[in-house]
């Protein structure tokens, strides 16, 4: 188990750093598989035999607010969002008269839901890598929300004795949650501190930022984590999925990742500048 853990570790790595540095439709385009792919666990996860929910409705939703976002910013995707509830209406509401969907409006909530968690919040990570200096902040995010997931296990591990939740995750901590988010705050002014150089004194980045990137990913990435665990709670599964052996399905994988891009880019692009004035 650890071994394939490491294997699957070790492969990805190189992967993910080689399409940071691609960037564009490179980028966009393996953003969208993956997230097609996470939107087909969310599917499978919900679907029952009373309840049936299309995968392919939620995985070209996703798609389609994530490349819409990498080709147009945030322009049209008031009609995008538009266009996906009226698909799904209309296939429900064609479901249920022909008799196929007893549950067609239960059905219909929890597309909608998977498509615009996972698809609007996922679009963050093309608006993120496209802020100037995207390259660096999107790996600045990236190590914070590493760090906060593997300071939380350590510390929980070796301290944990208050649990975060009772029913969602029970096997999280407070001592967990309080370590994960000092060791994401230090660890992020060390990578503010490190890119600036690496990336040109006169960038955005510096130490400050990257200590307020990793406070702020520290403290909310988090609850990606455990919006995924209350779906497979309530989907009684302990995974999403078995895509990387050792790891689970892809959505327990990016579960912290989807909240740390939406909170990346508005900490980077909104609250950042300001500290700079």
């Amino acid at each position: 188990m650890l071994r394939d853990r490491i294997v699957v570790i070790l492969i990805l790595i190189p992967i993910g750093v080689g399409l940071l540095l691609a960037g564009g439709v490179w980028y966009a385009g393996c953003v969208a598989l993956l997230l097609c792919m996470a939107a087909w666990e969310y599917a499978r996860l919900f679907s029952k035999p009373e309840v049936h929910i299309p995968p392919g409705i939620v995985a070209v939703g996703v798609a389609a607010l994530i490349i819409l976002r990498w080709g147009y910013g945030f322009d049209h995707m008031g009609i995008a969002l538009t266009g996906i509830i009226f698909l799904s209406v209309i296939w429900f509401l064609i479901r249920y008269e022909r008799g196929n969907e007893k549950h067609s409006a239960s059905a219909m909530g929890i597309t909608l839901g998977g498509t615009l968690y996972l698809g609007w919040f996922s679009a963050y990570f093309i608006s993120l890598r496209q802020l100037p200096y995207g390259l660096w902040w999107t790996m600045a995010c990236l190590a914070a929300v590493g760090l906060t997931d593997s300071m939380a296990f350590l510390v929980g591990k070796r301290w944990g004795k208050h649990p975060l939740t009772r029913y969602i995750s029970p096997n999280k901590t407070w001592e967990g949650f309080f370590g994960g988010w000092v060791g994401a705050t230090l660890g992020g002014w060390a990578i503010g501190w490190i890119f600036q150089i690496a990336a040109s004194p006169a960038s955005s980045i510096t130490p400050l930022g990257g200590l307020v990137l990793g406070f702020m990913i520290g403290l909310l990435s988090p609850l990606g984590d455990l919006t995924i665990s209350m779906m497979k709670r309530e989907a009684a599964q302990k995974d999403s999925g078995d895509f990387f052996p050792g790891h689970g399905g892809i959505l327990d994988r990016i579960d912290s990742w989807i909240i740390m891009a939406v909170v990346g880019y508005y900490v980077v692009n909104n609250l950042i500048p300001i500290l700079h004035w």
